[in-house]
């Protein structure tokens, strides 16, 4: 008879295996399709209590070993030796098929407004105020590849015997005007001149790629390889992804928003979810609880609150504030107001290249994980060798051996793993980066609260700083210089030279700013 599952039926619990012995009653059940094997049992005679490697043994015999949890099994003969019965106990899982990749639509050409024109420079940035994002398309022209989806990973039940993977869903694309499909539909061939568009999976020959209201349930996410232009907002939950640039004239919600060129939105609300990474400037009005990763310049004219900045350029708000969160730049950092009156900490920091400082913290974070880990299991392990084994039921001595077992094996794994980071951790080095600029710039104030990390110095302003002023690290005695303002162009280091010349050795005993 054909398993129910085969007919498209959900299938609820199955009995596999049932043993009643004047010790115990056992029953071995799979859930989910054949995905979990659980048992229950009722001990009548602790004293004989089924034993890990009777379970072990019999669950071979129903041909389930490879998905077996061994530390689980242990627990459960632990729990049944001392009289708890375990019920509906999880033992063993197998795996769920994992579908094939989506087919995909490649495009191979770039759109935009009419008449811009985009052009790389040799670092990957892209010139917003001179950006070029369409290309003029000519009769016959290969517009872009249908690639077909693919096969899936199958996967296991618990006895081992494979489950089909489904296949990928097919690329969704539809030939639109001045567009046709050649060569069994995996080429776009264009049949007109004109400009390409990419939009509700069609694709067609026209003037511009925009958006010329909101992206909402009507534009759905967009993932196009060019310049995308949204004329109005762009709500929660809508993804933008460009290859060439993203502009949104609006406001912009709790969103995703990656493009491998500049960005320039309105302003933006993230709620603490909302997420922008870029490859090239950054341009906005406003952002509140948002996260940034940028690699180039970030220019906001109002204000950042509450947000976390990081960039491989410089970070720039010369008309208003930045509040709360943390600030994270390799090009210097320059504001009208850091801080707020409520002393609210804002985290500045200036002269540094984002993506070594998160690989570090990453190293650091794990190893704490580890060491934690490790001392939970050095505590574990004396507690369970201490066991009088001699004067224990053989039942639960083996339960507990077993549990020793796979506890000493999890510890020489981690040691490992402890070992591989931390050399990685002693090993790790910044490069050198030639436009740092370790350097803080406050046109108005700098508010008490305020935390300021540069080079090797970090300092929290107890007093408020009034501006404009230049703040860079003293390399001679250590904290932080407040110098004259200067622009972010001239770099700390000149300055720092020039304020060495400038000392006499009656000013060893001043202090910056006084």
């Amino acid at each position: 008879m054909a398993d129910k599952s085969d007919q498209g039926v959900e299938v609820g619990i199955k009995l596999i295996s049932e043993i009643n012995e004047d010790a115990y009653d056992l029953r071995i059940d799979s859930y989910n399709n054949q995905l979990e094997c659980r048992a229950s049992i009722k001990v009548h005679d602790q004293e004989h209590s089924i034993s890990p490697a009777e379970l072990i043994n019999l669950l071979k015999l129903l041909d389930i070993s490879d998905a077996l949890d061994l530390e689980q099994l242990a627990i459960f003969c632990t729990d049944a030796a001392n009289g708890d019965d375990p019920q509906n106990f999880l033992l063993a899982s197998g795996t769920e098929p994992t579908p094939g990749t989506d087919g995909y639509f490649e495009l191979f050409v770039d759109t935009g407004e009419e008449g811009i024109e985009l052009e790389e420079n040799e670092q990957g940035r892209v010139d917003f105020k001179n950006i070029q994002a369409f290309t003029n398309i000519e009769p016959g022209q290969l517009i872009g590849t249908i690639y077909p989806p693919e096969k899936g990973h199958a996967g296991k039940t618990i006895t081992g015997l494979p489950i089909p993977a489904p296949l990928g869903n097919p690329a969704r694309l539809i030939a639109g005007e001045g567009v046709e499909l050649r060569n069994n539909g995996t080429e776009a061939i264009a049949t007109m001149a004109g400009r390409v568009v990419f939009e509700k999976d069609v694709l067609a020959i026209v003037e511009e790629f925009a958006v010329n209201g909101d992206v909402d349930l009507k534009v759905g996410h967009i993932n196009f390889n060019g310049f995308v232009d949204i004329k109005g907002d762009v709500l929660d939950d809508f993804d933008i992804r460009a290859s060439k640039g993203i502009n949104v004239s609006g406001a912009v919600g709790a969103c995703r928003i990656e493009s491998n060129g500049p960005v320039t939105i309105g302003t933006m609300a993230g709620m603490g979810l909302g997420m922008i990474r870029c490859r090239g400037n950054l341009s906005a009005r406003y952002l509140n609880n948002v996260s940034v990763e940028c690699w180039g310049d970030v220019q906001v004219s109002n204000e950042i609150r509450n947000s976390t900045i990081k960039a491989t350029g410089l970070i720039s708000v010369p008309k208003g504030l930045i509040t709360g969160g943390q600030t994270i730049s390799l090009e210097g950092i320059e504001a009208k107001i850091f801080g707020s009156k409520s002393g609210v900490k804002t985290y500045l920091t200036a002269g540094v290249y984002f993506p070594e400082i998160d690989r570090l913290q990453f190293l650091r974070s794990r190893l704490k994980s580890i060491a934690y880990q490790l001392k939970k299991i050095s505590e574990t392990l004396p507690m369970l060798h201490k066991k009088p084994f001699d004067n224990m039921r053989r039942v639960l001595r083996e339960a507990i051996e077993l549990r020793i077992s796979i506890l000493t094996q999890r510890q020489l794994d981690l040691a490992k793993e402890r070992e591989a980071l931390a050399e990685e951790l002693a090993n790790f080095q910044t490069e050198e980066h030639p436009s740092g600029n370790p350097k803080i710039n406050a046109l108005s104030a700098i508010k008490e609260g305020v935390i300021i990390g540069l080079g090797e110095s970090s300092e929290e302003i107890k007093l408020e700083v009034s501006g404009p002023v230049s703040i860079i690290e003293n390399s001679q005695r250590g904290g932080l210089r407040q110098l004259s303002h200067s622009p972010l162009k001239i770099p700390a280091e000149q300055l720092e030279e020039d304020a060495l010349t400038e000392e006499t050795p009656d000013d060893a005993g001043t202090t910056d700013g006084d």
